[in-house]
């Protein structure tokens, strides 16, 4: 096989794109004992995409290939989808861009100065397994009827207002028809439980993405000067663009105001942080007296604690991941980890003492069971035991 094939099966594999049979090409080429010298163009490509990873010149393209090729080992014989790795500085550029997109496992990190190591995890025995959440949610009409939308058929809905409610598989678009003019504002309000995602279509065609445990509150059909919603937990925006009216979004204690943009907002109330992330446009947060404009690549971050307004730039592929499948994870400690794994697989956590002082990071693929997921903590020096639905980590 040509030089350029292998490059673009390899490319088709970052990608996610690659069939089952372009992978067994690829699995063979490598077997057939694939020059790890040859690999380096590849993934110097992928270090310069920002899609992958972050530039880094700290290194060693042979334990890449050698991690690489562990991975496609696994997924050819469909181990268990879990992947230890134990990893310095430069595995963060190199495993972002040769492992962290296969799909349906798990790719986590410590931070620890050791030697790569990777490992395949032994499934043990575990008292509670729970399947990844699914698409969900529940819609509250004006009058205060409520539609199950998991169980409810496709089709139309309702109607509230000028505005036609549509559900077409795990998305609700709210349709009104040319020149309607609402002459009231009737809220709905989504909600989504843990466990559960959906996606929204407002009246004025600006897509949302609702993540677990989360609500939106707003009119069926825009009337005035602004396009207002109310948001809590976490929601992921594609605003369409209307000079004359502004879009926006009202939380706890701030509001984001944009013209037409693409941003994430994650407000959660056991979160130390309201943090709203720009990917494209412009935004205008405020809180409080305080205003910050951001632009495309930066977080704004209102402390729950202080109140205080900042911001700075950020990697906003890790905030949007959850929209892609996925849970993101940057040198998190676990309570932050254990929060986020409450709110997708519908369980209680629990702190027995003080949490243990593990960080962890990389990408969990939001279709891993729990037991899973548990099984690669236990692996890495988190101890805990369950109590119904409880987690109860141990010190």
């Amino acid at each position: 096989m040509s030089k350029a094939a292998i490059k673009e099966l390899f490319q088709k594999y970052l990608d996610e794109r690659i069939t089952p049979e372009e992978f067994a090409s690829l699995y063979e080429q490598i077997q057939q004992g694939y020059d790890p010298a040859e690999l380096d163009e590849l993934l110097e490509t992928a270090y310069s995409n920002p899609a992958y990873a972050a530039s880094s010149q700290d290194h060693d393209t042979n334990a890449v290939f050698a991690s690489l090729l562990a991975r496609i080992e696994e997924q050819k014989s469909q181990l268990t989808p879990i992947r230890r790795i134990r990893y310095n500085r430069w595995m963060i550029a190199a495993a972002a861009a040769a492992l962290l997109v296969m799909a349906g496992g798990i790719y986590l990190f410590r931070h620890e100065p050791k030697a790569l190591q990777p490992l395949i995890a032994e499934k043990k025995k575990i008292i509670l397994d729970v399947p990844p959440g699914n698409s969900g949610a529940i819609l509250t009409l004006a009058d205060g009827r409520q539609i199950v939308l998991d169980s409810t058929r496709n089709g139309a809905l309702d109607k509230q207002g000028d505005a036609r409610i549509v559900k077409q598989g795990g998305q609700l678009s709210y349709k009104t028809d040319e020149g309607a003019n609402a002459t009231e504002l009737l809220y709905n309000t989504m909600t989504t439980p843990r466990g559960k995602q959906y996606q929204l279509v407002l009246s004025d065609g600006t897509k949302v993405w609702l993540n677990a445990a989360s609500s939106i509150r707003f009119p069926a059909a825009f009337k005035g000067k602004e396009r207002r919603v109310m948001v809590s937990g976490e929601a992921y925006f594609e605003v369409a663009q209307d000079k004359q009216m502004p879009f926006v979004v009202q939380l706890d204690k701030s509001q984001i105001e944009v013209l037409g943009t693409h941003f994430n907002v994650m407000d959660y109330n056991d979160e130390r942080a309201v943090n709203t992330t720009l990917i494209e446009g412009a935004v205008k947060i405020t809180a409080g007296t305080q205003q910050i404009v951001l632009t495309p690549g930066e977080q704004g971050r209102v402390d729950r604690s202080t109140g205080n307004l900042s911001s700075a730039p950020v990697d906003v592929e890790q905030a949007v991941a959850w929209t892609r499948g996925r849970l993101s994870l940057v040198d998190s400690d676990l309570p932050v980890l254990m929060r986020q794994i409450s709110r997708w697989y519908d369980v209680d956590v629990r702190f027995q003492g003080n949490p243990p002082n593990v960080h962890i990071g990389g990408f969990i693929h939001r279709d891993v069971n729990l037991a899973t997921l548990m099984d690669f903590l236990e692996e890495n020096g988190v101890h805990y035991t369950f109590e119904g639905k409880t987690i109860i980590i141990l010190p």
